[in-house]
């Protein structure tokens, strides 16, 4: 199961894993701490993102300009909460919705299958063999780092 703790305007702890949906309905108890849910991550929107993001007023009452903390950057305010909940997600080094790491295939780095032209079956670059396990291992360690909405829940810690 992986987790993350944010800090945003409230504790936030994103959990990836299989969920019954009467888990989804209750606070929890674990290890001496209270965690409230708060939705599943495919759930959570703008309205939602409001309740736990740093945010500042830039205009006046007449034309308010709403701005949300970005975690990355620094004196920048973001367009949106969800934005602002994505960058401190992103400034822990994780990843909201899909991995930002293209899936390397072998034939890009002169993998040839059986019955090809240009070799039966195998390499036919050890360099391009080494530069393709290279790009496979940070695909895979930013795909352990990206959390998919849909199998995630966001929890406040109370």
């Amino acid at each position: 199961m992986k987790q993350l703790e944010i800090k945003t305007n409230k504790r936030l702890l994103i959990v990836k894993g299989e969920f019954p949906e009467s888990n989804v309905s209750y606070t929890i108890e674990f290890n001496g701490e209270s965690w409230k849910p708060i939705c599943k991550g495919s759930d959570l929107t703008e309205d939602i993102a409001k309740g736990f993001t740093h945010s500042m007023n830039f205009g006046t009452d007449e034309n308010p300009d709403i701005g949300y903390h970005n975690s990355i950057k620094d004196n920048y305010w973001g367009k949106s909460a969800l934005e602002s909940f994505i960058s401190a997600i992103e400034s822990k080094n994780y990843h909201w919705g899909e991995n930002p790491v293209k899936e390397p295939r072998m034939s890009d780095y002169g993998w040839y299958a059986s019955g090809h032209p240009e070799e039966d079956g195998g390499w036919m670059y050890e360099e391009g063999e080494n530069k393709y396990y290279e790009s496979l291992k940070l695909f895979e360690e930013a795909q352990s780092r990206t959390f998919n909405p849909s199998k995630c829940i966001i929890f406040e810690i109370l």
